[in-house]
């Protein structure tokens, strides 16, 4: 997007390894004890902003990830998006629309798959070259073909993300399916080490060629 909107620039951003830090805080002490999943979870009417911050907390944490620079996030209520990322990218501040989408785990919706999701965004945005879209992979990702999704191609990018197992501190981030659906990266939840790794895959999941791997230390991380 060339022009930024000048709404944007007044949006507060966040940085998600600050906002998942302070969700994993309430995990572990034990604040959501005994509480009803619909709650626990964040899957209720007023809790849906929470739910929303958490997911592109872990999809902006993902991506800069992958790009090496930090990515903040502004909720923004929009017909198009719900969320404006924002990076540094040459010395230029970068923003960019981003649609959060979610494949909810089977206890809570299980006649729904990623092809209905991604056939349904084709239907509704046929033509935005500027919107980035963001699914959630939120059910076992293990053994994922994307091959044989079809890909809606009115967007800038589609990406998709999940936690790897049910720890959900290892994390895959797919994509982007436009440009190359066998592209894999891992990232974990934040901590004081920054771990990355990359690679690509077939249809079956083998590695294709060799796995490229990061570490150092979250100078960020509070």
């Amino acid at each position: 997007m060339n022009r930024i909107p000048r709404e944007w620039l007044k949006l507060t951003y966040h940085r998600p390894r600050i906002i998942l830090n302070g969700l994993r805080r309430i995990q572990c002490g034990g604040q959501l004890n005994g509480l009803p999943y619909t709650i626990a979870a964040l899957r209720t009417r007023e809790l849906k902003p929470f739910l929303e911050g958490r997911q592109a907390a872990l999809f902006c944490h993902g991506i800069g990830t992958r790009i090496g620079r930090e990515v903040s996030f502004a909720l923004f209520e929009s017909a198009d998006y719900d969320i404006v990322a924002r990076y540094e990218d040459g010395g230029v501040m970068r923003m960019v629309p981003v649609q959060l989408k979610e494949l909810p785990p089977s206890a809570v919706n299980s006649n729904v798959d990623l092809q209905q999701i991604l056939d349904k965004l084709g239907k509704k945005l046929p033509d935005s070259k500027d919107l980035v879209v963001a699914i959630h992979l939120n059910r076992d990702i293990q053994g994922l073909h994307t091959e044989g999704l079809r890909i809606p191609t009115g967007f800038g990018q589609i990406w998709l993300y999940g936690g790897k197992d049910h720890t959900q501190q290892a994390w895959s981030l797919i994509g982007d399916l436009l440009k190359n659906s066998n592209l894999v990266s891992d990232f974990h939840y934040p901590s004081d080490m920054i771990y990355s790794a990359m690679w690509q895959q077939d249809i079956i999941g083998r590695c294709l060629g060799s796995i490229s791997l990061s570490f150092g230390l979250n100078p960020i991380c509070q």
